[in-house]
Parts: structure tokens; sequence; C-alpha cells
């Protein structure tokens, strides 16, 4: 060729670069390359019909698949060859890359390397290997703890976008993930996507039993939204949990209702090849007593607090008119209480509320009644099979508040709580809980006093060191300096365990405290902080602060049937009779689905202290209702997407 021709060499390397260099060195050189570039008018003479001169036409064919009998080839041709050839390199080091990033997470190696491998090849061109790298991409973003990442890539993703071989590791995967971050819905939208590819001919036993504990713990409200619009497969689970937590403990009905959902939905699997669970929630008996002994303080100092739990027993009983309620004075005897359980003919027994009636009760060798202690259980004693504990527990929303701030990927939360007993039990919890889970403590402040919590609010913010700069540099400049103050940055959330009053003057100085171009600071508190009496002044200066509430005492609109009922009769409660209330209603509600959630521990009864399930050692343990105040008034934030 002659050295005045375009230099087709350097044009190519140009264009594609060193990665094609290994697959050129197969093809004879049409042209040397020259530094410098054609004289402005050559290129004319040089279009994509003018022909290139081969020196070896078999070989040129080999690597560019041309007619071997063709004595010259196009610049067009010869471009588009070679454009095809680097794309198929470009495509196999992408999928020698994918090869690489499953093998490093196989092997558990490297972590860093396969998120940067599979994050990248996300952006792929080529759709089967985009597909065959969401496994390994949410795999890498799980092992190198980017959960924001994979709740993103998981909340815009679709099933139909991961490898059909990859299917259903993934699902299980991502439900995991979603289920232990309490995002049901969320799980179930990837089960369900799952089991209707899947059908029953691809039933996996595995995905099947967490799609089943997902659905159990779902509230009335979250499967009626789940409901709208579901798919068929969808609406037949979602029917069939209905089945169980309507008859759960009434055998017969509900070996009938399973029946029944079986004509209605023939294209679901036999009820054999369910979930176990389903079938053994549906021959497992209830505690079905008709004389119910509940022991409470109805005498001396403590006699208010026993009435408020008997109150809500008692509205509670009228939804099982055939159990009769037979109340117990808990300041009597061991000996006399035990006479009077055996003179009325109990078959199970509710109470005591106090601690020290628990623990004088629950050890006596002749104690052989099931019950449910309105306590929690000492530490070193054995667990039995019929006693069971229900209690207000602190702990419980400690333990609600970490799992929340791990929710929303919080780093470097504060904690700060008032000099009392119980905030500081609440504290302990929260900080004992954090620590397992990642790993450090949480930076942690108390205070008694408003000046003291003011004092401490300018320490952990830094802004008095902030003013204490300003105020130096005005030394020096002889004159006033006009700066902002500015707080530190790396807090990113506030767990505040105080009362109501302490609360209205924690937010206000807060807000005055952190720099105005600092993104606001979140404010978290516990059911401890919240009063139904403050007034809408004090609601304001709440605006923006985010607590956990048993449902009971979180507005609803419209009201519930109850608490408008109880409104009427009891308009002056306070927070704390109001509160023995709901956990009496619960009491009751809960005698008939002990067993049934001792079976199935991932059952919730959805109460009015919370949703309830049946913990280790028997403890019922509690999920509040996690609300914010907004707008003039405390509103529950959706459980779906909580925030």
């Amino acid at each position: 060729m002659k050295s005045s021709k375009f230099p087709l060499w350097c044009s190519l390397h140009s264009a594609f670069g060193p990665a094609i260099a290994p697959v050129l060195g197969a093809v004879v050189i049409l042209a040397g390359c020259s530094q410098t570039p054609p004289p402005a008018a050559t290129p004319a003479a040089v279009t994509t019909t003018s022909p290139v001169v081969v020196e070896n036409p078999e070989a040129e064919a080999e690597v560019f698949k041309l007619d071997p009998n063709a004595g010259e080839v196009s610049y067009q041709q010869v471009e588009q060859a070679v454009t095809a050839i680097a794309a198929d390199a470009f495509e196999q080091q992408q999928r020698d890359l994918l090869l690489e990033a499953k093998t490093l997470l196989e092997e558990k190696l490297k972590p860093e390397r396969s998120l940067a491998i599979s994050h990248n090849l996300r952006l792929s061109a080529y759709g089967q290997i985009r597909q065959q790298n969401m496994l390994p991409l949410l795999q890498s973003y799980l092992v190198n703890q980017q959960f924001a990442a994979a709740e993103l890539l998981l909340a815009q993703s679709e099933l139909t976008e991961v490898a059909p071989v990859d299917r259903a590791e993934f699902t299980l995967l991502a439900a995991n993930f979603l289920s232990d971050n309490k995002q049901l819905q969320s799980a179930l939208r990837w089960l369900f996507a799952q089991d209707e590819l899947a059908g029953n001919a691809g039933a996996d036993a595995e995905l099947q039993n967490l799609l089943w504990q997902n659905l159990v713990q779902l509230s009335p409200q979250q499967r009626s939204t789940l409901a709208k619009d579901a798919r068929p497969r969808a609406a037949a689970w979602l029917n069939l949990v209905e089945i169980a937590v309507t008859f759960a403990g009434q055998q017969q009905a509900m070996r009938q209702a399973l029946d029944d959902w079986q004509q209605r939905h023939p294209g679901m699997p036999q009820l054999s090849a369910l979930p176990k669970a389903i079938t053994e929630l549906a021959s497992t008996p209830a505690y079905r007593p008709a004389r119910v002994g509940v022991i409470l303080p109805l005498s001396g100092n403590l006699k208010a607090l026993g009435e408020a739990v008997q109150l809500g027993m008692v509205a509670a009983s009228n939804q099982t008119p055939e159990r009769s309620l037979h109340f117990i004075d808990s300041s009597q005897s061991p000996e006399q209480i035990l006479a009077a359980l055996e003179s009325a003919q109990i078959d199970f027994v509710v109470g005591p509320l106090l601690r020290e009636d628990v623990d004088k009760l629950q050890t006596l060798p002749n104690w052989r009644w099931p019950t449910l202690f309105l306590n929690s259980k000492q530490a070193n004693n054995q667990p039995n099979p019929d006693q069971f504990y229900f209690a207000l527990s602190a702990e419980d929303e400690a333990a609600q508040m970490v799992e929340l701030f791990q929710q929303r990927h919080y780093r470097h939360p504060v904690l700060i709580s008032a000099r009392s007993p119980i905030n500081q039990r609440m504290a302990q919890h929260f900080q004992q809980l954090w620590q397992a889970k990642n790993g450090d403590k949480v930076e942690s402040y108390s205070f008694n006093t408003q000046e003291e919590l003011r004092s401490l609010i300018t320490t952990f913010l830094e802004t008095a060191a902030s003013t204490a700069r300003v105020n130096e540099i005005s030394k020096y400049a002889g004159s006033t300096v006009n700066a902002e103050m500015h707080s530190r940055q790396d807090v990113d959330a506030i767990y505040l365990l105080a009362d109501p009053t302490q609360t209205r003057l924690f937010k206000p100085f807060i807000d005055v405290s952190v720099s105005p171009t600092a993104p606001a600071l979140p404010i978290y508190a516990s059911s401890r902080s919240h009063s139904l009496a403050i007034d809408r002044t004090d609601i304001r200066d709440l605006a923006g602060m985010t607590l956990t509430e048993m449902p009971w005492l979180v507005p609803q609109e419209p009201k519930l049937p109850l608490r408008a009922e109880y409104e009427q009769l009891f308009a002056e409660q306070d927070e704390t009779s109001q509160r023995l209330f709901a956990m009496g209603y619960d009491a009751m509600a809960l005698i008939g689905r002990l067993k049934q959630q001792q079976q199935f521990p991932a059952m919730l009864h959805h109460g009015l202290t919370g949703s309830l399930r049946l913990g280790q050692d028997q403890n019922i343990q509690r999920q509040l209702t996690v609300a914010r105040y907004g707008k003039g008034k405390l509103t529950a934030l959706d459980a779906a997407k909580n925030n």
C-alpha cells in the first residue's frame, strides 16, 4: 500500500484502543503508521468505497470472515469487521470479570474487588451480562455492608431482570435481607414474583416457608394493601393467611376453611405440599378456658393500676361472652390465692401484675394452671411450656430503635438519657445491642437538670468550640467578626430517653444549636416522651421528632369504635391508665393465640399495645408503632416505607 494512503492501523488503534491489539495482531498490517496526519486535501481521495489492496487475502479472510476469493475489500468492510471483533473481545473481557467476581464471592476473598466488578457491570451494554450480574451484585452489596445500595437495587429492579437460573437464590437473598429489616411488603413483592414464575412445578420449600413467615406477620392494614390489584396466586396466599389468623385454634373450623380454600384455588399447591406450619396450625388446639382467674392489685396504694388493667379485660371479654372472669386481689397470701383459684374452678390464670407477686406465685410447687403473667420472668427460672410472660417492657422499645437505626443506615447516633432508673435501663440495653450488632459503643450523655441538658448539647455538637474560635478571631481583629456558629457534621441521629417535659426543652435546644447550613438532625424518642396533654404550642416545638408508641395512643383516622367509646366514658384517664387498659385488653386476646404462637413464633397478634409475638423463654415481645410529630399532630408512619 502506498505511504500516501490514510494510515488504517493508526485510525483503528485510535478508535478502539489497546483492547483490540491482541486481536489485530493476527491481521497483516495494512499500512504503516505515520506520525504526521495526511494533508488536508488528501482525505478527499480516501473514501469508504476506495479499494484497499491486501497482501494476503486468505489471512485477512480468516480473521475478518470475508470472502477468500475477493482480491480487495473496502475500508468500510474492514472497519465493520474490526468493530465486531473489538465488541466480541470487550464482551469476553466482561464475562471474564463476571466469572472472577463470582469466584471471589464463592471463595469469600477480596470483597472490595467483587464489589468493584459487579457494580460496574450493572451498566454493561450486554443484556445477558446484566442479568447474570444481578446475583453477584446483590451479594457484593451485602457482603460489603452497602445496605442502602442493596435497598435501591431491589426497589428499582424486577425479578425478570435476573438470570432465570439465579432467580430462586436471588429471591431468597433479597427476601431474607428485607425481612430482617422489617420490610415485609417489599420482601413479599420478590417472593410473590418468584412464586408466580416458578408455579407449582418449580415450587421451592425454603422460599414458600419464607413467604409464609412474612405473610403471618402482616397487619390487617398491610394485608388489605397487598390484596389490592394482587395477581391470582398472591391473592390466594393472602386469602390463606386470612384463614389462618381468623380460625387459629379452632381446629374443625380451620380444616373446613382450608378445604374450601383448596376448592376455590385449584391452581395452587395441594394442602399437603404447603408449608408444614399451615397444617400444624390447623391441628394445634388453643387455650379456650371457660373460667379465667385474674390476679391484680385491687386494694391499697396500687389499686388504681389494677383497676385500669381490669377495665381493659372486661372490655375485651365482651368479644368472648362464653368466658367468665374471676378477679382475685394480689395482696392476699399465696395460700389464699390458691384457695380462691381452686374454689372458682379456674382453667387459666392471668396476672399478677407486680413483679414481687409474680415471683412468689410462679415458684409454688403446686402451681398447676396455664398462666399469662403480667410481668417479666426471672432470668434464672426454667421456662414452663404453660407459663407465659407479658410485660410493657421498656427494653423492647430500645431494641426496636436499634433496628430502626440500622434500617436507616445510621452510623454515628448519639444517645442522651435523663438520669432515672427506667431511662438508664433503656440506655444500657440500647448500648449493649448496638455494640453487639455494630462492634462499637454509642456516644452517650446523661443529664439531670435543664442547665446540664443545655451544656451537654453544646458539648456534643461542639458549638462551644466554634463560638470560642469566633471570639478569638474577633479579639485579634480588634472588632466583632460576624460569623455563623458551626456544629459537628458526623452525628446522624439522636436517641433521647426523657420524660415529656424534658423532651419539650430538648428539641428547641437542638434546633437553635445546629448550624443553619447543616442538614436537620433527626431526633428519636421513646414512648416516655409522649404525653396526650401537650398543647398545640408544644406540638409545634416537637415538629419532626419521631418516637415509638403503642398503637392505642397514636391518633387514628377514622377512630376505632373502641377508642371513641373509651374517650367518651373515660376522657380524663392519663397515659399510665391508658397503657394498662390496653395491656389488659391484649392479655385477654392473647389467651386463645398463645399455643399457636408457641408452635409458630413468626406469627404476630396486632393488638392495642403493639404487634405481639412469642419470643424466647415464653416472653411476649412488642413491636410498637413508629410515629412522627408534624402539622400539629402525631401521625403513624407508613410501616412499609418506615420513613
